[in-house]
């Protein structure tokens, strides 16, 4: 840690070099402003202890001027003719304190080791925050992915409300956690609720938070207050639920479940949702009105399937990740398997993408990962074996019952495959328990009696 001292008293500088030296730290001085504000230019300190009387410039000037400047650098007011409105003074043009002379020793070495200690406490704050945005970052290099990175950073430090669509384990919460981070509200709450997992029961508990005699439960609504609230699959709420949200966001008062007080909250809405809205509009599942006041920038996230140029980079990130998390030797992804992770449709996206390599990673016992490594239920045809012939199709019949019909069959299909254990289909597909048996529940798919 490195300090200067800026005072015309020689034997003031020497007497402060001497017990920060004793005491490890790296200190030097300059006699007037100008030679000060020239050493701070041309190398880096950590604190400044700042005269206020100075032949060449007043030292209360001088503090403005460094913090116009160089607004983190902690600067110490030292006086001897100070008056209280002095001190006022400095503190509120950004002095870290004021020291009145004869100076105490010992108070400047305490001085110099709080601002230490508030130096590194600031330090691991950013480092974290780097850390989480490098673990949110989007990976890749396509032109789908950079034109998504280019409206994110865009958006983010906005307080517009956004929705997000794309399809499952495409990355949805992953783009609202970076647009969170890249957004004023970074250091406020990041607050999330998946509305298709939570029973209707208990989600209007959850939302907007409990009331009781006994008890006081703080909704998520009201957590998010100054942060960001993320409302995860959107889609899903129930009827019931769309109109008392649809009241709250217009008005920005709620009460708690069994309560009477009006709570406000300002909050930024991030929705996300893996269906198409405008065709649940149409279908009278989900309000017109709700829609227009969510969708105010819509974010699109594309399926891996069409940014098959990511897929090497994202792979190869995985399996960097897995080994580290889980002490691993470094391992490789031979050609030919990754020639055959870029022709898979990718059904599940990234999320997929990234637990094939997870499995690959941990269970192999060599460094080198190749196709022999792939589980059982992975395709290792090219990915047009995958595709429904198109002969096969009701071309008569609505897209959205062309879709429900795949989906119904899909899940059957993936229960057979767990010999209907629901946890074991849930992880085959890639989706939640609880919203597995919600679409078994919509399609009324029961286990085959013997």
């Amino acid at each position: 840690m490195r300090v200067l001292v800026i005072d015309d008293e020689k034997n003031i500088c020497t007497a402060i070099q001497g017990i920060l030296e004793d005491e490890g730290y790296q200190c030097s001085y300059r006699l007037s402003f100008e030679d000060g504000f020239k050493a701070l230019q041309e190398e880096q300190f950590d604190v400044v202890f700042l005269d206020v009387w100075l032949p060449d410039k007043d030292g209360s000037e001088g503090l403005r001027e460094i913090k116009r400047n160089m607004p983190e650098l902690e600067v110490v007011m030292i006086s001897g003719h100070s008056k209280i409105e002095n001190a006022v003074d400095s503190i509120r043009w950004g002095a870290y304190d004021f020291l009145e002379k004869p100076l105490s020793l010992e108070r400047i070495v305490t001085i110099v080791m709080r601002i230490q200690e508030k130096l590194k406490i600031l330090e691991d704050l950013r480092e974290s925050k780097f850390n989480l945005l490098k673990k949110y970052n989007l990976i890749g290099a396509s032109r789908l992915l950079r034109n998504l990175k280019k409206k994110i950073e865009k958006v983010s430090p906005s307080n517009a409300w956004i929705l997000i669509y794309g399809e499952n384990g495409s990355g949805k919460e992953h783009a609202a956690r970076l647009i969170h981070m890249l957004s004023k509200r970074a250091e406020a709450p990041f607050v999330e609720i998946n509305c298709s997992s939570v029973p209707l029961e208990i989600i209007e508990g959850e939302l907007f938070g409990c009331e009781k005699a006994e008890t006081q439960k703080i909704g998520k609504i009201e957590l998010a207050n100054g942060g960001t609230l993320m409302l995860d699959e959107i889609g899903d709420l129930e009827q019931q639920m769309q109109a008392k949200l649809l009241k709250v966001l217009e008005g920005g008062l709620f009460t708690r479940v069994g309560g009477v007080e009006n709570i406000r909250s300002d909050f930024r809405l991030i929705s996300t949702t893996s269906k198409n809205l405008e065709v649940e509009v149409s279908s009278g599942s989900f309000r017109e009105d709700l829609y227009y006041r969510i969708n105010v920038i819509p974010i699109e996230i594309p399926p891996l399937r069409e940014r098959p140029e990511d897929i090497p980079l994202l792979a190869m990130h995985f399996l960097e990740e897995t080994c580290f998390e889980n002490a691993l030797t470094r391992k490789v992804i031979t050609p030919e398997l990754m020639q055959l992770l870029v022709r898979f449709k990718w059904p599940g996206n990234v999320r997929q993408l990234r637990h094939v390599v997870e499995r690959l990673a941990v269970l192999s016992e060599t460094e080198t990962l190749s196709i022999g490594d792939l589980p059982d239920y992975f395709s290792h045809e090219d990915s047009a074996a995958n595709e429904i012939p198109i002969e096969s199709l009701d071309m008569h019949s609505p897209l959205k019952d062309a879709r429900d019909e795949f989906e119904k069959q899909y899940i059957i299909k993936a229960l057979t495959a767990a010999n209907w254990n629901v946890s074991k289909a849930s992880r085959l597909l890639d989706i939640e328990r609880s919203y597995l048996h919600k679409k078994m529940k919509n399609y009324n798919l029961e286990k085959p009696t013997q």
